[in-house]
């Protein structure tokens, strides 16, 4: 074979080869044309999305909070709430211990009285009358003290929720009207 033959001859094996890496060279360029384009859509779609967000973040927050005296206010506001709940907490809790406090004399000294009562019965029957007295007195008495301690106990949880309860409805409200709007 000629030299000649030889180089058209292996010109014409490589144009096949030519052809596909072409082919494959555009393939892959409309892939990753397409890929971008794609991926470019998508990151403009977050960016809007994204900026959607922010401005209704921005809205709400500046709505809610007119100017720096409002968020100063607003902060101050609950913290005065929380002081006066504690206020009333420390009241309460010293209502409870007074309470407690009379209870534990009144019981001392019904337990002295109690006990010159039994020693000063001359017999079987008198003793068990006075034991039964005494039960029945010590029953109704921790009744009416129990019923005191969880009157003062609710009252105490109802008064000292107040403030706070007033705080977040005030928060509430006042992040609600602008995300409503």
């Amino acid at each position: 074979m000629t030299t000649a033959k030889k180089i058209t001859t292996a010109k014409a094996a490589h144009q096949p080869v030519e052809a596909a890496l072409a082919a494959g060279k555009e393939t892959i360029e409309t892939v990753v044309k397409a890929g971008a384009e794609a991926a470019s859509k998508g990151v403009e779609r977050a960016v809007a999305m994204s900026r959607e967000h922010v401005t209704a973040a921005v809205k709400a927050g500046t709505e809610a909070f007119k100017s720096y005296e409002d968020i100063v206010s607003f902060g101050k506001d609950n913290v005065d709430a929380v002081v006066k709940t504690n206020a009333i907490l420390v009241k309460g809790l010293q209502d409870i211990h007074n309470v407690l406090f009379g209870i534990a004399q009144t019981q001392l000294e019904g337990q002295v009285a109690a006990t010159k009562k039994l020693l000063g019965c001359k017999t079987f029957k008198d003793v068990m009358e006075a034991q039964a007295d005494l039960a029945r007195i010590s029953y109704a008495k921790a009744l009416d003290d129990s019923r005191k301690i969880t009157d003062l106990s609710v009252k105490l949880a109802e008064e000292a929720t107040q403030p706070i309860t007033k705080r977040v409805n005030v928060t509430v409200e006042k992040f609600s009207k602008p995300l409503a709007a």
